[in-house]
């Protein structure tokens, strides 16, 4: 949008300057000879030629910036739309997330109570067997 703004400010500014340097370059040759000159029907026909053209010019530059503005309203519409999926994936992975980080934690502390019972039932084992060594021997 700004470099359509840039372009139209430059194009209206040189559509300016030449339009001012026209009317300078008239005025200087109406004062050079010192009188007005009526324009002949000429030279009325080839301004207004050039005010036209000067005028379609204009109209079609305006619109190309008017399709190219629409252009970029539709992209920022589909990008915005494309956010917005984005963000409900995202979502719903970070809920996932959530519960597998549960789940893993549940399970590091299953595995943590079933090694310390492991443990706990060799133990116990051991101290069965050496009570029986103890009563069989003694």
């Amino acid at each position: 949008s700004s470099g359509i703004n840039a372009e139209y400010g430059q194009i209206r500014a040189a559509l300016n300057v030449q339009t001012e340097r026209k009317a300078k370059a008239e005025r200087e040759e109406l004062l050079a000879t010192g009188t007005i000159r009526r324009r002949g029907k000429k030279d009325v026909t080839k301004v207004a030629e050039e005010i036209t053209g000067t005028l379609q010019r204009n109209t079609e530059l305006l619109a190309a910036m008017v399709r190219q503005q629409e252009e970029t309203v539709h992209n920022l519409a589909a990008s915005s739309a494309e956010i917005g999926n984005v963000d409900s994936e995202y979502r719903s992975l970070s809920a996932v997330l959530v519960s597998s980080h549960r789940l893993v934690t549940k399970i590091g502390q299953r595995a943590m109570t079933d090694t310390i019972l492991t443990y706990l039932c060799f133990f116990l084992f051991l101290c069965t067997v050496a009570y029986v060594i103890q009563k069989r021997i003694f």
